[in-house]
């Protein structure tokens, strides 16, 4: 059974489970594509480009409301997601940063509901921002690094990487939205209806793999810095990982409310329970 994921880098549970052989032990062939953007992913999953994404919550609220596209959230791989907004040595304020582009991947879903609660909370209009569209998080760290973009949301590793370059953090996402769920497994309910043999296998590998984790966080953590994370990452994710890989109601609530505030929740309001779908755990 042949899987198309698209993701902007693996998280922790899909390292895990292709470290374990977790996915070819239940007859998958799962073919990964990194995305250049949300919008790339956004438009591919409702086209059925692909069948399972891995965006977080929020791009799935933004992606079922203007695309139409259909989508259920079947599993959460990571707690939380940690993020810092970074900018050069030269801008000390939110403010300073504000009246320049700001680099993101979009202005209508994902971490850029963070940045307009940040706004918002130091008293800044962030519909008079000037926001350019820069695409997933690694062309922003490379648009940062190259001096093309002033200020970015980043996470892990590229969060160290731009303050030992000696970029400036204004806020950490543990300030501003701390409960703000890490990136979930994403599929068209028609694909999870019609390929629903393929989904339990795919997911039952995440699980498998997302529990060897827990037993074994120092074998776990060896095999993500393996893959390439910090170690402080590595380390943090196998200590961190979802029990079950359970999608988080708090942090479906997180959402919610940055949505809320900036006036995008679509209506009617979506509904948990009508975009979390728990029976492939």
């Amino acid at each position: 059974m042949r899987i198309r994921q698209i993701l902007f880098v693996p998280p922790a549970p899909i390292v895990w489970a292709e470290h374990r052989g977790a996915f070819a032990a239940r007859g998958l062939e799962v073919e990964t594509t990194q995305t250049a953007s949300s919008d790339q992913m956004g438009e591919g999953l409702a086209a059925g480009t692909w069948d399972v994404g891995i965006p977080v919550m929020d791009n799935v609220v933004a992606w079922n409301a203007e695309r139409a596209a259909g989508l259920r959230i079947v599993a959460q791989l990571e707690r939380s997601t940690i993020m810092a907004f970074c900018a050069k040595r030269e801008l000390e304020s939110l403010a300073q940063a504000a009246a320049q582009p700001i680099a993101v991947d979009a202005t209508t879903n994902g971490f850029v509901l963070v940045l307009y609660r940040a706004l918002a909370r130091a008293g800044l209009d962030w519909r008079a921002g000037r926001y350019d569209t820069v695409g997933g998080v690694r062309h922003r760290f490379e648009a940062l690094a190259a001096g093309r973009a002033a200020s970015t949301i980043l996470v892990p590793p590229f969060i160290d990487m731009a303050l030992e370059r000696g970029f400036r953090k204004l806020w950490d996402g543990s300030e501003i939205a701390p409960h703000y769920p890490g990136v979930v497994v994403a599929a068209r309910e028609r694909w999870l209806r019609g390929q629903a043999e393929a989904a339990r296998a795919y997911v039952g590998a995440l699980c498998e793999a997302n529990a060897w984790a827990i037993q074994h966080p120092e074998e776990a953590a060896a095999a993500l810095a393996a893959a390439r994370y910090a170690p402080r990452a590595a380390e943090r994710l196998a200590r961190e990982a979802v029990p079950g890989l359970e999608p988080s109601a708090e942090g479906w609530n997180e959402v919610v409310a940055l949505r809320r505030e900036c006036g995008l929740l679509p209506a009617p309001e979506p509904r948990a329970a009508e975009v979390i779908d728990r029976s492939f755990l």
